[in-house]
């Protein structure tokens, strides 16, 4: 504790944000639990100075083809509150089952690339493609390739939500992974196409790391899910925000499968992108004024102030993307 103390002063932590205080900038598609818009990924392009939002719609079990994550989409802006899609894709055209979050990174003026989670058909486990495109308008899922999948790393049963930070002439790549608990059977954590809502399954954060941003090779579990209390369920990394002398790490836990949908936000500081220490080992450090879910926070900084966008639980039960300035 008096290490994690030290690191947190030395760090000099960005400030974070009210959640109460967000903007709506992405609807839902309706007014009841199960209704989601979120996941998202955002990206400020300096060549058309254009903001681009990766972002998941979910509807409620029962709606067919258009349930769980059927649709992802990006959305342009100029302002980065008021956006308009521009590209979508549904999960049909994968042959899966559902897509969540994504990670949209510009390599070049001429290339751009998303990275991709989604239900892998083949054997209902999560996997992340890469897709690559001159724009964030034309991506063509068709000519996606693979990057990382559960059959890649012993005792994995799926890998999602990745998080891409380019550093030292390398990609960084942070993934949720499904750890399989002892007792579970494969066939058990399966059926239903999402192992992270069986109970069968904890999920830490994993780190890759590539060259080319192409062929990554896994190195290590950076942010585990703790023994026991409030993050011994999920502890996955979300965004990281540099800081004068390190980096401040926003992360989602939760305690078991019951909130599995429902993750709540807090911190860790890193020096060097590859060790990461736990800030809030007690409980979350960010949620709604009703106690539910703050989660999926992407950030980047613009103007002089952290942009944050964030997945919050309305008091109806659905999920809307906000967004939320912080001067630094």
């Amino acid at each position: 504790m008096e290490q994690t103390k030290t690191q947190e002063t030395i760090v000099n932590l960005a400030p974070l944000f009210n959640p109460e205080e967000g903007r709506t900038v992405i609807s839902p598609l309706g007014n009841e639990t199960g209704y989601w818009a979120g996941a998202p990924t955002v990206l400020f392009d300096d060549k058309d100075e254009t903001f681009y939002l990766y972002y998941r719609l979910r509807n409620p079990r029962g709606h067919g083809e258009d349930e769980r994550g059927f649709e992802v989409r990006i959305a342009s802006s100029k302002d980065g509150e008021n956006f308009t899609d521009v590209w979508s894709v549904h999960k049909r055209e994968l042959n899966s089952s559902s897509i969540e979050r994504s990670a949209l990174v510009k390599v070049s003026d001429q290339l751009y690339r998303l990275y991709i989670s989604y239900v892998d058909p083949a054997d209902n486990r999560w996997r992340i493609d890469v897709v690559e495109a001159e724009s964030p308008s034309s991506f063509q899922v068709e000519n996606r390739k693979k990057i990382l999948t559960a059959s890649d790393h012993p005792n994995v049963e799926g890998v999602k939500d990745p998080y891409i930070v380019k550093h030292e002439n390398k990609y960084y790549m942070y993934f949720v992974y499904a750890k399989g608990l002892d007792s579970a059977g494969s066939e058990e954590m399966h059926q239903t196409g999402d192992v992270h809502n069986t109970g069968l399954a904890v999920a830490p954060t994993g780190l890759a790391i590539s060259e080319d941003g192409i062929h990554f090779d896994w190195v290590d579990t950076v942010i585990p899910v703790s023994d026991a209390g409030w993050d011994q369920y999920q502890s996955r990394l979300t965004t990281i925000i540099p800081t004068q002398n390190g980096y401040t790490v926003l992360w989602d836990g939760s305690v078991g499968v019951e909130q599995n949908y429902e993750e709540k936000m807090a911190l860790a500081v890193s020096f060097d992108l590859r060790t990461f220490a736990k800030l809030n080992v007690d409980g979350p450090v960010l949620e709604t004024a009703s106690g539910k879910a703050v989660r999926y926070v992407d950030a980047i900084i613009h103007e002089g102030s952290i942009w944050y966008y964030y997945e919050y639980t309305r008091e109806d039960g659905a999920h809307e993307l906000r967004l939320c300035k912080v001067k630094i």
